[in-house]
């Protein structure tokens, strides 16, 4: 009991540090001195980290034992949630996030494999199901938190809780797990691969973070680091297909339902993510929300899809997985096409809609593991895992990136549209209006300025709902069409 605990408690609170950021950007950008955009990669820079930790865990798990590692894991991540404190500029933040992204990647697999490990076979649905909670939980219910003590206290206190449960995992594990030191040495660590695949992650964050900033393909600045992100990833995806002993497997993309239903895998999961940090971002700024109501925004999706994912384990046994995955989609479609923000109305009218959508993200990752894994041979399905864990995470960059730019750009244009269309007329009728009422020429063109720009962003949020939903019915195709029917034995 004490190791279960202690294994829960360590993924929970790196959980908690990656999600308990995403309702409170404009007041992590009032600390740090930035826009609400830029803090925005506090959260990217975190699933960049978090990605590698997953990546990184086998070696080091052959180079020290799950012990150690874990243990070391609870140091860094306290480590990292004190360098989080100390922080009052956007460069010593990231390098902070990017500590914990490790710490928190390094746990996903190794507390799966501890519980796994250590519950007898019978007992592995619950392991699994203590295992994903203890992963949803937090990301779900971290924003209003980290909004209440936002608005109540001071966000950075966000870390400060963070430092005891990593110490308290780090006693319960020490105390309760056997040691486990390896006998046979690790292979080589893959140092190459590794340089290769954190530096070209690292320039295709710069491009995606500051694209919009400096024009996109039109900066050479940008020119530069879209070309050397290429060419690292691409040097990389080459060592890793020669190499005796890669950092991952990415052969195993080759095969069908691996590479497509990994695809589909990412494209929900990056969308998910990338609205989930989007609707408290427009709730706040353009609303005028507190941080702890964008964090509640959130809160209709874990009251369905963690109960769903905690079924799917016995419903996959009984319904066609294809079919399933499908079904996701589809109900992922609908939640998007049925959403409705509009601020004449409040932040109830999300409810049915999030609550739709948490169904789907319930359902997202049961089917499409089984079948991503359904070929791949026994001896080989920690590697693949891995692998499809990794780009997994590391899709959820592309996908923040690129929903917060489709957003902003749509914005300038609708909001640019809506300016030229305005009559003079109609300005004149608004400045008489705004004048009875007490108000000068400043104030009521200010007012004007600010309800076009609240419309333009709610437009353009809708349109950006509905590119979502039709992206998700297509998905929802693939899954019939192009996924075969896993086989009985696979993974």
């Amino acid at each position: 009991m004490p190791m279960t605990i202690g294994a829960c408690l360590g993924l929970a609170a790196g959980s908690f540090c990656g999600g308990s950021l995403q309702s409170i950007y404009p007041y992590v950008a009032g600390r740090l001195a930035t826009s609400s955009d830029h803090a925005l990669w506090t959260l990217t820079y975190f699933l960049i980290h978090w990605a590698l930790g997953i990546a990184l865990m086998p070696w080091f798990a052959r180079k020290l034992g799950f012990k150690r590692l874990f243990l070391a894991s609870m140091i860094m991540l306290a480590i990292g949630a004190g360098m989080g404190i100390l922080s009052h500029s956007l460069m010593t933040m990231l390098v902070a996030r990017g500590v914990q992204g490790i710490s928190s990647g390094l746990l996903v697999p190794l507390v799966q494999t501890l519980l796994l490990r250590h519950f007898p076979k019978r007992h592995h649905t619950l392991a699994t199901a203590l295992w994903s909670n203890s992963m949803l939980v937090p990301f779900f219910f971290g924003p209003a938190f980290g909004g209440w003590l936002a608005v109540n206290y001071d966000w950075i206190d966000l870390f400060w809780l963070v430092i005891p449960f990593a110490l308290l995992a780090f006693v319960l594990i020490r105390v309760s797990l056997p040691e486990d030191r390896p006998t046979a040495p690790p292979p080589p660590f893959d140092l190459v691969g590794l340089a290769l695949l954190w530096l070209g992650l690292i320039a295709l964050q710069i491009v995606l973070n500051q694209g919009e900033q400096f024009g996109w393909f039109g900066s050479p600045f940008i020119q530069r680091y879209t070309v050397a992100a290429i060419l690292l990833l691409g040097c990389f995806i080459i060592w890793e297909l020669t190499s005796e002993a890669p950092l991952l497997e990415l052969r195993f993309v080759t095969n069908r339902n691996f590479g497509f239903g990994l695809l589909l895998l990412c494209l929900g999961w990056s969308i998910f993510v990338g609205w989930s940090s989007i609707l408290p971002l427009w709730t706040e700024v353009d609303l005028g929300y507190n941080g702890w109501w964008g964090g509640v925004l959130l809160i209709p999706l874990a009251l369905t899809a963690i109960p769903v994912a905690s079924a799917m384990g016995r419903i996959a046994r009984h319904v066609s997985l294809r079919m399933l995955a499908a079904l996701c989609f589809l109900l992922f479609a609908i939640a998007f096409a049925m959403a409705v923000y509009n601020p004449e109305i409040g932040l109830a009218a999300t409810v049915p809609s999030e609550l739709l959508q948490g169904i789907a993200v319930g359902m997202l990752f049961v089917p499409l593991t089984m079948i991503i894994l359904s070929e791949i041979p026994a001896d080989d399905l920690a590697a693949a895992s891995t692998t499809s864990n990794f780009i997994r995470l590391a899709s959820d960059i592309v996908g923040v990136t690129m929903l917060q730019t489709l957003w902003q750009r749509h914005t300038e244009s609708v909001a640019a549209l809506t300016r030229s269309a305005m009559s003079e007329s109609l300005v004149r009728q608004a400045l008489a209006h705004a004048r009875q009422d007490g108000m000068s020429h400043a104030q009521t063109m200010a007012m004007i300025a600010g309800r076009l720009q609240l419309d333009a962003s709610t437009w353009s949020l809708d349109d950006a709902l509905r590119l979502s939903a039709w992206i998700c019915l297509g998905a929802a195709a693939v899954s019939l069409v192009v996924l075969k029917k896993p086989r009985p034995q696979g993974g």
